[in-house]
C-alpha cells in the first residue's frame, strides 16, 4: 500500500476535522471555500506537518470491480455555519490550542490570485472576512471549539 494510504484497522477515531463556513454564503462561494481551505489543510499537514498528515487516514475505497475511490480520509468530517465573529473566533482558539489550521477569505476570491495576494496583504487581520476555517486535530480538542455552531444547510 502507498505512504498516502492508512490500513482500514490503523484508524485512529480520536482525530476528526472540523470545517466551519461562514452562515449564509451562496452555496458556490460556500464550496469554493470549503474546497480551497480543505486542500490547503491537507497540503500544510503534508509540508510543514508530516506526523499529522499520518493522522489524517486516508483510506482507498476499492469497489466490487477492483477500481479505486480514493483516496478519502475515514476520519468524521463535520461542516458547520457560524457567523464572521464566530469564526474569526474558531480560528484564533484553534491556533491557540495548538491544533492544524487554515483558512479562506473574501480578499481570496475574484479576479486572479496575483490580485488576490495584493488585496490579501493590503487587509488588516481584523478586518479579514473569513469565509472557511478548517482544523484538524484530537476530537476532545477540537469539539470544545465546535460546539456553538450549528450544521451547514
Amino acid at each position: 500500500m502507498s505512504d498516502l494510504f492508512t490500513e482500514p484497522s490503523a484508524v485512529d477515531a480520536d482525530w476528526k476535522f472540523a470545517l466551519v463556513l461562514k452562515a449564509k454564503l451562496p452555496a458556490g462561494v460556500a464550496l469554493n471555500a470549503a474546497a480551497h481551505a480543505a486542500l490547503g489543510l491537507a497540503a500544510k499537514a503534508a509540508v510543514d506537518h508530516p506526523e499529522l498528515a499520518g493522522k489524517m487516514s486516508f483510506l482507498n475505497f476499492p469497489d466490487a470491480d477492483g477500481n479505486a475511490h480514493g483516496p478519502v480520509s475515514g476520519l468524521s468530517l463535520v461542516v458547520l455555519e457560524g457567523r464572521a465573529a464566530g469564526l474569526r473566533r474558531f480560528r484564533g482558539e484553534a491556533l491557540a490550542a495548538g491544533l492544524l489550521v487554515n483558512d479562506f477569505t473574501s480578499a481570496m476570491t475574484g479576479d486572479t490570485f496575483a490580485e488576490q495576494l495584493v488585496r490579501m496583504a493590503g487587509t488588516p487581520e481584523e478586518e479579514i472576512e473569513y469565509y472557511a476555517v478548517a482544523a484538524f486535530g484530537r476530537r476532545d480538542e477540537l469539539d470544545p471549539l465546535t460546539k456553538k455552531f450549528s450544521l451547514w444547510k
